[in-house]
């Protein structure tokens, strides 16, 4: 996936405080939440999981969900990615768990992972036989274990998505776009926040040095308040547990 982008990227330049090309200067990632509380409608979020449980070690940052503080992110993707701060590498949490559930509680996909062997951010993404369907609300929950059992309590953190269709204006928006930058971009200020963030942290995975993507990675965060975690590594997917 990493590769496909690769032909858009822009190349590492100056801060945008200094001369830099038209793209750099006028692309101005601002994410409009459109939602409205999902707090409000039966949609609670627990963005930020416990302190240290059972044989998990102590840590100074607690997991966290890359989401809205409150209400259910949207996305355009079928099988979309989500995004964690996990404060743990894998040697500390033997397994962990997600699940995804539509508004009645019933399952429609659960797996088990791994961490990857440095904390971070990390993402997990939905298989392609796992298909949202449009304007439909899930849940899921993203549980690490402190012991190979399960048996005790997780440190856990949920939230709901919504897949939203594409419509003709959203999809001509897009296919006028030139950079990876500027469907970021579309989909932040139309509110699109998964799709947002899943296509930004491709483009910082792949140029870590790039301060245009980073100072474009710090900015989406500080919209929905977590702009302390912005110099954080990104680490990578889980590995499923077959």
């Amino acid at each position: 996936m990493l590769l496909g982008w690769m032909s858009y990227f822009l190349p590492v330049i100056a801060q945008p405080n200094q001369p830099t090309n038209n793209n750099s200067q006028t692309t101005q990632i601002q994410f409009q939440d459109k939602e409205p509380d999902g707090s409000s409608r039966g949609r609670p979020i627990k963005r930020k999981g416990t302190g240290s449980r059972g044989d998990c070690p102590p840590v100074d940052v607690l997991t966290t969900a890359l989401i809205p503080e409150k209400n259910v992110g949207l996305t355009v993707d079928e099988s979309p990615s989500f995004w964690f701060f996990v404060p743990y590498k894998q040697t500390d949490i033997p397994m962990g768990e997600f699940v995804l559930q539509d508004e009645t509680n019933n399952d429609i996909y659960r797996t088990n992972f791994t961490l990857p062997n440095t904390p971070g951010f990390v993402s997990l993404s939905l298989p392609s036989t796992v298909a949202l369907a449009v304007n439909k609300d899930y849940q899921w929950y993203f549980k690490l274990y402190c012991s190979k059992q399960q048996l005790s309590n997780p440190i856990f953190v949920r939230g709901w998505v919504q897949r939203i269709p594409l419509k003709p204006e959203l999809a001509s928006l897009l296919k006028s776009a030139t950079t990876p930058r500027q469907r970021i971009a579309i989909y932040a200020e139309k509110g699109i926040w998964y799709s947002a963030l899943s296509e930004l942290a491709e483009l910082r995975l792949a140029e870590t040095n790039n301060p245009i993507f980073a100072n474009d990675w710090a900015n989406l965060l500080q919209y929905i308040g977590l702009a302390d975690f912005a110099s954080k590594p990104i680490v990578g997917e889980v590995t499923e547990v077959k």
